[in-house]
């Protein structure tokens, strides 16, 4: 049998069954981030590498993502009672994935880390890589549904979390301009554009961003007005 060129295989040891299998990785050559939205969805020229972001047992369907942090002891317990027993089958979904696949990877990691309550950050991040999902898949209604969740999961994360404060706080403004809160937005914006102690970088970005909104807003109403 050849080597595949496009995936290779990530050998993992299950950390609730603790039963070893392997799942795909897509090659670092055969991808390469060419964009960004302005939520940070990376855009991939080539396969899209987040597809296989979470590995999924074969064996007993525990859902790990690298994110993840209460992987152990009474968070286990926690995640057999709450989310492996009531598994009615585990998913085998270590090869190459369909972005179904990988939504529903995303979503087990989801019950997972809600199960052994991770940190609100973990929760938040994990929630808009199932948005950005459905973006591919141009699923708006559902799209905005996990933004939501992941804007409050941010939400709850500022008083937790000194680390990448600025873009929990960009993204907090971002996501709920996306869901159409936009007081909620503006205030969030204007945080980070008049904030003493934040970065240039994160000043700048917000903005651009609310600068672009108010432009594309003004541009729509003025083609509606005149239609």
């Amino acid at each position: 049998m050849g080597i595949n060129i496009y995936y290779y295989e990530s050998k993992i040891e299950c950390q609730c069954c603790q039963k070893k299998s392997t799942t795909y990785k897509v090659r670092p050559n055969r991808y390469k981030v060419v964009d960004q939205d302005t939520d940070f969805m990376p855009i991939y020229d080539g396969l899209n590498p987040m597809l296989y972001e979470v590995a999924v047992c074969p064996h007993c369907g525990y859902a790990y993502h690298k994110s993840m942090v209460r992987t152990f002891g009474p968070f286990m317990e926690f995640v057999r009672e709450i989310y492996i027993k009531p598994l009615q089958k585990p998913m085998s979904i270590c090869q190459e994935r369909t972005l179904d696949d990988a939504i529903a990877s995303f979503k087990l990691a989801y019950l997972v880390a809600k199960a052994s309550m991770e940190e609100s950050l973990v929760m938040a991040n994990i929630a808009i890589k199932i948005a950005w999902l459905y973006r591919l898949k141009e699923e708006k209604k559902l799209e905005i549904h996990y933004l939501r969740s992941a804007r409050d999961f941010y939400g709850q994360a500022f008083a937790s979390n000194k680390e990448g404060e600025e873009r929990i706080h960009f993204l907090y403004a971002e996501l709920s301009l996306r869901i159409g809160e936009t007081e909620e937005a503006k205030k969030g914006f204007s945080h980070l554009i008049s904030g003493r102690d934040v970065s240039d970088k994160y000043k700048k970005l917000a903005r651009n961003r609310w600068e672009d909104y108010k432009y594309n807003t003004a541009k729509k109403e003025k083609n509606v007005n005149e239609g």
